[in-house]
């Protein structure tokens, strides 16, 4: 009973703490509470769009916008911008007298529905983030049970009149959201409504009625910018907008856009769809909680028309029908006010459904407004089936010391087109922001060599040395496919929050003082290969890789890469010594011939073309009187098959020199992928590596004399190099007529008389075993004899399939003498410290006041920091154990209040080591 009383009073405490009390309160964080889970709303959630430029987070019960806007944006556009445009809008359904809506927030009649979402948390069913998904998976599917998912980014939820405050109707609402990152469809945001009558008679005169209240230009407690708003209105195009002036004095940057919504897709009635019906606007403060009033508004009806109510609802203007009202009827000025936009009447009968497709429309301008509007119609028009960019990859990174190595995986690049049906990955780009993604910086980009675009190969890593400590830096990773002539070139959305996959948010710091990082240990060449490329190794310092063994060997990749062909491709080995990094192309040129082409030499193989056969097998390497050391077999349809199981035109199917790596012997870090030399490749769990071939000069040295005598040495002929250490001489030096001229000897190591080269003039080029050197000394005095030069070359021998790489990751190390020896490294940045230093960030979107803070730097793994007054007051003690040799201060005391201006002591202690020094406050 005690449980029961007190869940009584915290309800009646909540829906209090929402009572309307006629004045508009702004501000999204007075008066507003989380959504608790607590017994009997346990099926709650919220869920935030963040794939296109609209940034939205809303519930799974009719409330399109946050309670506060702490839990994410609230039509935010663009995103990441601080601009939000929307203050409520909610679903409505009625019918006469009764009216089903949660834009009241003591009478919020709209409850979820369970099962549409993982309830071990509050997440609503994302299509990127199956983890918010129920167990049976994502909720929407086809007959056959296969996920629907039509978007970069779609939400389900449901939800029910389970609340009713006057008489529940059974009605039930499936909402779909979809969010597009694609360039033209960014200003978009759409949420499909299924209006579903599970109740127990049917209903007649139903209305679904969007209220929409936007505000432009405002921030929630701020200054009233809310009310110099306006309404627009197209009826040809069901279409409600909302604007301003153009200029607001709290969002950055001083500017406004248009924000609305259209009804792109209504229910028929007598074979015709009706769109918006009724559209009205009201002051915000005429709002009213009595169903009867809001189904007359959203109905248009003539009795609400002729009442007391007339003109707080009705604004017609000129305008002689009654269901719309005029909106140049509106002052020049503005108004603080809401707008209703309906569709019906229609009938729906028990077990039917009504659907109702919108979406929300953003634009800078009234162009770009109107020009998004038209997107949203060409999306409907294909069903929201666009062509997609490939599958978004995911991104991580690891920091040390003013540096950021980031790694994504290969996801991206066996992504099938759904529109186009091919397999069109091209590249990865890479992006930077400074300011959490309000506006990028292309950092790198790579992509596959095949013609199309800077071909400067695929990889899988990249190290930012560009870096302050203690700043906040954004990255994100985006792959794009290579487009068409029907369709553009389409790239993965860069991401709006550090929640997306493929963007990490990371604040670099100094190293511990003392500490040796995981690192590498002993690289091995363990296969039967004898290749001397040289495995470059970057880990993580990370302890959980600490003693992780790694193997890295090398295999065959298929990929079809143009068309679809219903064909497979294996390569037959029978000498992997010999079988080098190459690429094979087969490209049909019609359903039963083909090019076999040698991406190493760009030249079709022999005999060709070469006749398609299921199950047949390709010579590709072969020695004279020897097996072939290399075949290539396909599998397909026969040549009899159906047309469209046939390769067609243009298919083309690589097969490649591949890698992969496997950890302990069995956990594999990367599948078969791909491998291009000195290109970085990166594992799942964070080691970066790449393989080099060796400088064939690996030392140039003088060993005789002293005169001015230098050779400048290039490689020639890389075949005709040896393992070798020469020495160049002079043997004799000739002067005529004021030139002079030498002869030089080369010798090998066991002082063998390799050849010799007579006349050499300054600035004359030696050829000899694959070198080349260019011979530089002072023409009218030339180096006497006894002056040599050393020159040591290896034959870079590359890899082949035979070779193979292990090694280990060495744990982090600490040496308290480093310690004690350079304890006096240690400091505060910025010091002295000045208020607007550049490691404020803002705190809050009204406040605009920085978190203050200092830095100290370059600290051992675990010390104390203690702060004092010039008097030896104490201020504050700090305990800092971490991997960072950073710690950071907020400029507050022990009892947390601001420090005052001044000097400051600090006191750092670790094991038996200790450290004085001071920083300045300046205010």
């Amino acid at each position: 009973m005690n449980r029961i009383i007190i869940l009584l009073l915290l309800t009646a405490a909540f829906n209090l703490s929402f009572a309307q009390n006629g004045i508009k309160e702004k501000s999204k964080e007075d008066k507003i509470h989380n959504i608790e889970k607590i017994s009997g709303i346990s099926d709650r959630a919220g869920g935030l769009h963040n794939a296109s430029n609209i940034g939205l987070f809303f519930e799974n019960r009719g409330k399109l916008y946050p309670r506060r806007i702490t839990q994410g944006p609230s039509g935010e556009f663009p995103i990441n911008s601080g601009k939000h445009y929307i203050y409520r809008v909610n679903p409505m359904v009625g019918v006469p007298g009764n009216v089903v809506q949660a834009r009241y927030t003591t009478n919020e009649e709209w409850e979820a529905v369970s099962g549409y979402h993982n309830q071990a948390g509050s997440r609503v069913a994302f299509s990127d983030n199956p983890k918010t998904w129920p167990a049976t998976g994502w909720p929407v599917k086809d007959a056959n049970g296969n996920p629907v998912i039509k978007s970069d980014q779609d939400s389900y939820c449901v939800y029910s009149d389970s609340t009713n405050s006057r008489e529940q109707l059974g009605i039930v609402i499936a909402q779909t959201g979809y969010s597009y990152g694609v360039g033209f469809a960014k200003n978009l945001l759409f949420f499909k409504y299924e209006v579903i009558n599970k109740g127990q008679k049917n209903l007649e005169g139903l209305y679904f009625n969007l209220y929409t209240d936007l505000d432009i230009g405002n921030i929630s407690g701020g200054q009233p910018e809310y009310s110099d708003d306006k309404v627009g209105f197209i009826k040809d195009k069901n279409f409600m907008y909302f604007y301003d002036d153009g200029v607001s004095n709290e969002w950055p940057g001083g500017k406004t856009g248009q924000f609305g919504v259209v009804f792109l897709q209504t229910p028929e009635v007598n074979g015709r769809q009706l769109g918006i019906t009724d559209f009205h606007y009201n002051l915000y403060d005429d709002d009213t909680d009595i169903d009867s009033i809001q189904y007359q508004i959203m109905s248009s009806s003539p009795v609400l028309y002729n009442s007391s109510y007339h003109d707080k609802f009705f604004h017609i203007g000129n305008n002689p029908d009654l269901h719309y009202d005029d909106p140049s009827t509106i002052p020049a000025a503005g108004l603080d006010m809401v707008a209703n936009a309906a569709s019906g009447p229609y009938t729906l009968n028990v077990g039917d459904t009504l659907t109702f497709l919108t979406a929300f429309v953003a634009g800078e301008n009234n162009n770009e407004l109107m020009y998004s509007l038209e997107q949203a119609y060409r999306i409907l028009e294909y069903n929201f089936e666009l062509s997609k960019p490939p599958v978004t990859p995911n991104l991580t990174a690891f920091t040390s010391d003013k540096k950021v190595t980031l790694y994504w995986d290969d996801i991206a690049e066996t992504s099938l087109d759904n529109f186009s049906g091919e397999y069109d990955f091209e590249g990865f780009r890479l992006y930077k922001s400074l300011d959490k993604g309000v506006n990028w910086e292309l950092i790198s980009e790579y992509d596959v060599k095949n013609g199309i675009g800077i071909d400067a190969g695929i990889q899988y890593s990249y190290t930012d040395t560009n870096i302050i400590n203690g700043l906040e830096y954004w990255y994100s990773v985006t792959a794009y496919d290579r487009g068409d002539s029907s369709v553009q070139s389409l790239e993965t959305p860069r991401g709006n929050s550090p929640d997306a996959v493929n963007i990490v948010s990371v604040i670099t710091s100094s190293n511990p003082l003392g500490r040796t990082p995981v690192s590498q240990g002993e690289i091995i060449n363990s296969g039967t290969g004898n290749s001397n490329y040289t495995l470059q190794i970057q880990s993580a310092d990370n302890e959980s890789l600490a003693n992780n063994n790694y193997e890295i060997g090398f295999t065959f990749v298929s990929r079809q890469e143009k068309g679809l062909p219903k064909v497979t491709a294996k390569m037959l080995v029978t000498d992997s010594s010999i079988i080098g990094v190459n690429k094979y192309g087969i490209e049909f040129i019609n359903h039963n011939s083909f090019h076999l082409i040698d991406y190493s030499t760009d030249e079709y193989h022999l005999p060709d073309p070469k006749s398609y056969r299921n199950n047949a097998t390709y010579s590709i390497i072969r020695e004279p009187g020897k097996p072939a050391a290399l075949s290539l077999q396909l599998f397909g349809p026969e040549p009899n098959a159906p047309a469209d199981q046939l390769p067609k035109t243009g298919d083309l199917l690589t097969v490649s020199f591949g890698i992969y790596a496997v950890k302990n012997g069995t956990d594999t870090v990367i599948y078969p992928r791909p491998f291009e030399i000195d290109q970085l490749h990166s594992t799942s769990d964070g080691i970066v590596f790449k393989l080099t071939p060796p400088n064939p000069i690996q030392d140039v040295s003088r060993v005789g004399g002293t005169d001015n005598f230098e050779i400048q040495f290039s490689v020639g002929d890389e075949l005709n190099l040896q393992d070798q250490t020469y020495l160049i001489s002079v043997e004799n030096r000739t002067v005529q007529n004021g030139d002079g001229f030498i002869t030089l000897q080369i010798k090998n190591t066991e002082q063998e008389i390799l050849t010799q080269i007579d006349s050499v003039y300054n600035l004359d080029v030696i050829e000899f075993f694959g070198l080349s050197g260019k011979v530089e000394f002072t023409p009218g005095n030339p180096p006497s004899p006894g002056n040599a030069i050393s020159v040591t070359t290896i034959l870079p021998k590359p890899i082949k399939l035979n070779d193979a790489y292990n090694f280990n990751l060495t744990p982090a190390k600490f040496d308290k003498q480093i310690v004690q020896q350079n304890i006096s490294d240690i400091k505060v940045v910025p010091n002295p410290y000045i208020v607007s230093s550049i490691f404020e960030p803002e705190f809050g979107e009204l406040r605009r006041e920085p978190l203050r803070q200092i830095q100290f730097i370059n600290l051992p793994g675990e010390c104390t920091i203690h702060i004092f007054t010039v008097d030896a007051d104490l201020v504050k003690t700090i305990y800092h154990n971490s991997n960072s040799g950073t710690a950071i201060w907020d400029l507050r005391s022990e009892g947390g209040r601001e420090i005052a201006p001044g000097i400051y002591m600090y006191l750092i202690k670790t094991g038996n080591t200790e450290y004085l020094s001071r920083f300045a406050v300046i205010k």
